[in-house]
């Protein structure tokens, strides 16, 4: 399959009648900064129940939850500076196993403690997110973060969604400045 690149509002079939063996993914997060600059992207994955919320805060993997309840859901840990060449952070999936009452799951790129560091994502030259099936190392979807969200902090960059016949992506471009904890007290259910 080739690679296909993600355009807004456009979603891609994961598992389907011609790709029914696709199971295991990585995503993964890369990023370079300007010159002389500093900045640590984090990547998230909010794993949402029927009623849009959190069956509990161990569904949130991110670098201080590596891994999710059903272990299906692995997070490899935080790059705090993105050097290096490749994916600066990756995420292991298995859609195949993940829990019956996980319904979507929901990817957010942050910028760790931009409020306080005035950090955005004007600071980036480059940064993209990608999913690649493990079974044979094959991109099958390359998202870039482009200049559009230079004053935003973090970006919810897509939601993958159980549909009856498998997973779909759907790329969700969002870019907001409630830092990661804001993504939390909207994704954690109200007692």
């Amino acid at each position: 399959m080739p690679t296909e690149i993600v355009k807004k509002g456009k979603g891609v079939k994961l598992q389907s009648s011609s790709n029914a063996k696709l199971s295991k993914v990585k995503v993964g997060l890369g990023w370079e900064v300007r010159k002389g600059g500093q900045l640590d992207l984090d990547a998230s994955v909010f794993m949402l129940g029927e009623d849009g919320k959190l069956p509990s805060d161990e569904y949130f993997v991110f670098y201080n939850n590596l891994t999710s309840p059903d272990g299906m859901v692995k997070h490899k840990g935080d790059n705090r500076t993105g050097d290096g060449e490749g994916d600066d952070e990756e995420i292991l999936i298995n859609l195949s196993f993940i829990s019956p009452v996980v319904r979507e799951l929901r990817f957010v790129v942050s910028i760790y403690d931009a409020q306080a560091r005035r950090h955005n994502f004007g600071h980036l030259e480059d940064a993209y997110i990608r999913m690649v099936n493990l079974e044979n190392s094959q991109e099958i979807l390359h998202y870039d973060l482009d200049a559009e969200f230079s004053d935003d902090t973090e970006v919810e960059f897509a939601r993958l969604v159980r549909e009856d016949d498998g997973w779909k992506f759907l790329p969700t471009e969002k870019g907001t400045k409630i830092g990661l904890q804001g993504y939390v007290d909207k994704f954690i259910p109200e007692l």
